[in-house]
């Protein structure tokens, strides 16, 4: 009996204790002065922000977050929009404060009393208007989603603030799962079968992004080499001769809204760029204007869901053997039909839309040193080859080498080492090429280009990276 009574009082008492801490937990729960809940979610600024839970009012000065709040069914909540949050196109009947974040009207947005404001990071948003809301005790939450590495993250954030966590969740896993695909597919690939690209920024040439940035980030996970990796500026100006000098495979251009008349650039638009591009004096000479791997992007692709499909393009772009399976444009069809009910019609966001094929002569010819200064060339024909190799030192000055190889099946392990050169040999060298006729094979030629140590470094030879490789003679065998 004693041992019963025992059993019940503790249990008892363990009822209590579980009951307070019920309490205590709704106790601990924010509530606003008119009584709704509240919740913390720590934004792409990586601010602790309290902001009301299932907000009614929501002014949106950044498309990726809008895009996001519209696919979780909740576009009734969004009472003003910046110019720039397209996307669904239904978004533009709604009130406008501003071209974008920068130039928001902050008057009327308070006039309008938003339960909340999301807004993009950074200087995109100045922190004193910021400030005049949060005075009137408007929370603003910050997210620009430049990436998928803060797209997924704002899905779950949004989730939760709508109280949509399961939705939200099935959005996240669709596009992880695309996301992750690219990662599986080119991640184990080495240097020397990544194409060597050039990115332009923000409607202009001559501006690039370095190892810090976005778009090093975008190259890079869908198996490319970006040639501005290195520079010192995340958003570094470069000049025209530095360009035609690294020699990109592929050019990327992105292609901002002033650059187009309506909401979407035309397939005539972006015709007209790239031609304007490849037609910049001293480009012909590069490789990527030689096989017609220029492609244009819309720059609003690079943010919110279309970051996935952007990310797609880009890794069939590199790599179409790998991605022969997937079609970006269709699966840039589904999600708009999917998450902004819109049909993708005459909607064109990138030109080329599929990958440029490149003559199969062209790839066997010409190459790039990686990391390790290695080169290989492939599926070449028996004979006897001359191989050259160039790189500029400081830019400037050429240094050049060559050796002679005979190929029967595979030959590896050559050793060029480069010298100072003149500008008659370097004028050579760019315009020599192999000339293979109908020969095939499937023979392979790799090495390593060596060359001068810094005054007094040891070794006084190293092997040298992004040095050009070319297959500049070549007669069969007999």
């Amino acid at each position: 009996m004693d041992e019963n009574r025992i059993a019940q009082s503790n249990d008892g008492e363990f009822m209590k204790f579980l009951n307070w801490l019920i309490i205590l937990a709704i106790l601990c729960i924010p509530v606003y002065a008119d009584g709704s809940q509240s919740i913390v979610l720590v934004d792409e600024d990586g601010r602790n922000i309290t902001v009301p839970l299932n907000p009614e009012r929501i002014v949106c000065l950044s498309p990726g977050a809008a895009e996001v709040l519209c696919a979780l069914d909740a576009q009734d909540r969004i009472v003003a929009v910046t110019k720039d949050c397209n996307i669904p196109s239904s978004l533009q009947e709604k009130e406008n404060v501003g071209e974008s974040g920068r130039e928001a009207d902050i008057e009327r947005m308070l006039e309008i009393k938003p339960d909340l404001v999301i807004a993009k990071t950074g200087a995109l948003f100045p922190k004193d208007d910021e400030k005049k809301l949060t005075d009137y005790g408007i929370p603003v939450l910050r997210y620009r989603v430049l990436h998928i590495d803060a797209l997924l993250p704002m899905i779950e954030d949004l989730g939760k603030l709508l109280q949509k966590d399961e939705q939200a969740g099935e959005m996240k896993d669709w596009i992880d799962g695309y996301y992750q695909t690219i990662l599986d597919r080119v991640g184990k690939l080495p240097d020397s079968k990544k194409p060597s690209v050039y990115f332009m920024s923000m409607g202009h040439t001559d501006w690039t992004g370095n190892r810090a940035s976005t778009g090093n980030t975008r190259i890079a996970e869908a198996g490319g080499r970006n040639i501005a990796a290195d520079l010192s500026v995340t958003v570094p100006h470069v000049e025209t001769e530095w360009i035609i000098e690294q020699n990109p495979e592929i050019m990327i251009y992105s292609m901002s809204s002033e650059q187009h008349q309506g909401t979407y650039p035309t397939i005539e638009e972006m015709k007209a760029k790239q031609r304007e591009i490849m037609s910049q004096p001293g480009f012909e000479v590069i490789d990527a204007v030689k096989t017609g791997r220029v492609y244009i992007t819309d720059i609003n692709m690079a943010s919110g869901l279309s970051e996935m499909v952007t990310m797609l393009y880009y890794a069939k772009w590199f790599h179409p053997d790998l991605f022969q399976d997937i079609d970006p444009r269709a699966v840039h069809a589904k999600l708009l039909k999917k998450y902004a009910h819109m049909d993708i019609g005459d909607i064109h966001q990138v030109y080329p839309d599929a990958p440029v094929e490149v003559p199969a002569a062209f790839g066997r010819l010409s190459t790039t040193t990686d990391g390790n200064g290695a080169f290989v060339f492939h599926d070449l024909p028996a004979g006897t080859y001359t191989v050259e190799a160039y790189k500029a030192a400081m830019g400037v000055y050429p240094y050049m080498g060559n050796a002679t190889v005979s190929l029967a099946g595979d030959a590896g392990g050559i050793n060029i080492t480069l010298k100072s050169a003149d500008d008659e040999a370097a004028e050579r060298f760019e315009k020599a090429a192999a000339d293979l006729g109908e020969n095939a094979g499937k023979g392979t030629l790799s090495g390593t280009v060596f060359g001068p140590n810094r005054p007094g470094g040891d070794p006084s030879v190293i092997p040298y990276e992004d040095a050009e490789v070319k297959l500049t003679e070549y007669a069969a065998k007999k």
